[in-house]
Parts: structure tokens; sequence; C-alpha cells
């Protein structure tokens, strides 16, 4: 095996390590943490019918029972799954869908998935920017318009609107049983009781301290890129331009490691997990149109953005990059000119 033969099989080997523990701990953090928005449900089996169900949803979370007791207030039960068409409106006020205030979506078609909490509130959202773009317009007119706009949209419309991923084929199958409305008040789990075959109990919260407020694991979505970058764009042209820049990225980086002498092997560390966290984050936006995020540093005098492996793995690519054009003479990064050049004062200083 020649020396440039290596060092593919090395580059290979490190871009694959970065790109497993980036996937890994995303799914991880997907799967294990939890919020309003994004719960993880807990379906009771046959087997569990009527065992202690602080008993049953601690076996399945790794937990005791005493701290799922003592967590009692983040679980709920979620209400059965309705029947909507697509045609069904999610917003008005005598359709099947009239009585609920939000909807639990489990978006991804498996009910094994963490869903995604929608509320019902795009009525005051749309009502409030429309009064906010349009001082002094009579706000009744406004309200109207928005209820209006609103009421007209069509599960159709709406579920492919507020899941990117979604398209108008997805969402028969989604309104078939995959929708469960929240209609009455909030069933918390409660001292002593049993476990019943069939219902299932998210967990609203939940998130891990490492280190205090200091450092913690905690889930959030980027649909941006780091530090919300391209924030306000509308998101399918964000889409697209991430997409093409994520591809014009590892084209240039795979042409850049290809054409480098076999010499360099720190350029070569750097340069696979630069394209890994690049990939991981790629392979988020297919999967998701977002980027999953956990882990959280708050050092007291600023609050870091919440960030993932991927963007460690990228991050410390650059710096090594940074560290080895400037520290290291003969970095293959280096041109023979500036090599030169360097050279030439490295001379006046030991002549001096």
């Amino acid at each position: 095996m020649t020396l440039k033969t290596k060092k593919y099989v090395l580059f290979v080997m490190i871009f694959a390590a970065w790109l497993f523990m980036d996937m890994a701990t995303k799914n991880w953090a997907d799967q294990t943490l939890a919020n309003r928005a994004h719960p993880i449900p807990v379906t009771v089996t046959e087997a569990d019918n009527g065992k202690p169900l602080t008993d049953v949803l601690a076996a399945h979370l790794g937990w005791t029972p005493a701290q799922v007791q003592e967590r009692a207030d983040d679980f709920e039960k979620l209400e059965p799954a309705a029947t909507y068409a697509a045609t069904d409106k999610p917003y008005d006020g005598t359709g099947p869908a009239a009585n609920a205030r939000a909807f639990y979506v489990f978006w991804r078609g498996s009910v094994a998935d963490p869903p995604r909490r929608i509320e019902k509130n795009e009525r005051l959202l749309v009502s409030r920017w429309l009064t906010l773009a349009l001082p002094g317009e009579d706000q009744a007119k406004i309200q109207k318009a928005a209820y209006d706009h609103l009421a007209a949209e069509t599960f159709a419309e709406w579920l492919p609107r507020r899941f990117k991923k979604l398209d108008a084929d997805d969402v028969p199958a989604i309104v078939a049983g995959l929708i469960h409305p929240v209609s009455g008040p909030t069933t918390r789990l409660a001292p002593g009781e049993a476990a019943v075959a069939g219902d299932t109990w998210l967990l609203t919260e939940h998130h891990v301290d490492v280190a205090g407020d200091w450092f913690k694991l905690v889930y959030a979505e980027n649909p941006n890129a780091a530090f919300g970058f391209l924030k306000g764009v509308d998101p399918d042209l964000r889409y697209t331009l991430f997409t093409l820049l994520t591809l014009l990225a590892f084209v240039v980086i795979l042409v850049i490691v290809y054409r480098l002498p076999a010499e360099g092997w720190f350029v070569y560390f750097a340069f696979a997990g630069i394209l890994a966290g690049a990939a991981g984050n790629f392979i988020d936006r297919m999967r998701f149109h977002y980027v999953i995020d956990f882990l959280d540093a708050d050092l007291g005098f600023m609050h870091w953005p919440t960030f993932n492996v991927a963007d460690i793995s990228i991050a410390a690519g650059v710096i090594a990059l940074l560290l080895n054009i400037s520290f290291d003479k003969n970095s293959p990064l280096v041109s023979k000119k500036d090599k030169e050049k360097r050279a030439e004062r490295e001379a006046r200083k030991a002549a001096a």
C-alpha cells in the first residue's frame, strides 16, 4: 500500500468516525430528550397491562419508579387519534377538528418516534403580523381576514406547510390515524395508577444537567445555519441554498484532498472532520429539513448557541487548518512562493 493510499484510508476512517459519532448522538437526543413540542411517547403493551404505571414508564425510560413519580407533572396522557380527511380543515369552526386546541402529529409515520405538538394559535399570530405590517388598519378586519384565510386551508395544505418534509402524497396516511387532537383537559400521572394496554403517555420535558446551568443536554431544532445564518430567508429558498452550498463544499474538499501531497497527515485529519460535520448536518436536512442540536453551554456572561457534534468537528477542523497554515512551515496548504517568503524572513531574523 502506497503512502498516498494510506492517507486516503486514514481520511475515510476519520471521516466515518466523526460522522458515526454525530449521527449516533443526534439519534440519542431525538429519542431521549424532550420538550413541549417534541415529547417522547411511551405506549403501554399488553404485557404491561395492570402493572403500576410508574414501573412501566420507568422501565421504558431507564429510570427508577421514584424518578418517574418525582417528574409526574412532566407526563401527560395522549388523547386517542382522530380520523380526518385530507380535505378537512383544521381551522374550520364547524368541521371535525373544531374542538381541537392543538394537535400531536406523528409526522414521521411511526408512533414510536416523537410526535410534534402543533398549537392552533396561528390565527392570533397572523393577526399580530398583519397588525405590525399594516398599522392603523381596522383590527376587526385584520382578525377576520386572518381567520378567513386559515379557515379555508385544508389538512392537505396545512401539514406540508408545517412540516417541510411532507408533501401532498404523505397527507392521507397522516390524517388517517396519526393525528391526536388536544381537546379536553390534560390528564396527568396519578399516584398508584395502573397501566392500561394501548394508552400512550408523553414525556413533555426532559434534559440532562451535565454541569448544572453551565452545560446541559437539551433538545433543539435548527432550520438555519450556525448562529442563525439565513434566518430571515424563505424556508424553501434557504433549504435549496443549504443543499447547493453543502454539495459545493463536498466537491471542493474532495478535490483539495485528492490533490494534496502524500505528506501532511495533520491536514488530512482536519479536512476529514470538516467534511464529516458538513455531511452530518446535510443528512439531517435531507431527513427532517432541520438540524438536531443538543449541546447547550451557558458560560454565565454568554449563552452559547446550542450545537452538536458536527459543529464540533467542523470547528476543530477549521482551527486545525489555521494552526497548520500559521505554524507549519512545510504545510502542503502553503504555496511555494509563501514558503520562500517565510524562509527569507527567518533567514533575516537569524542574521540579525
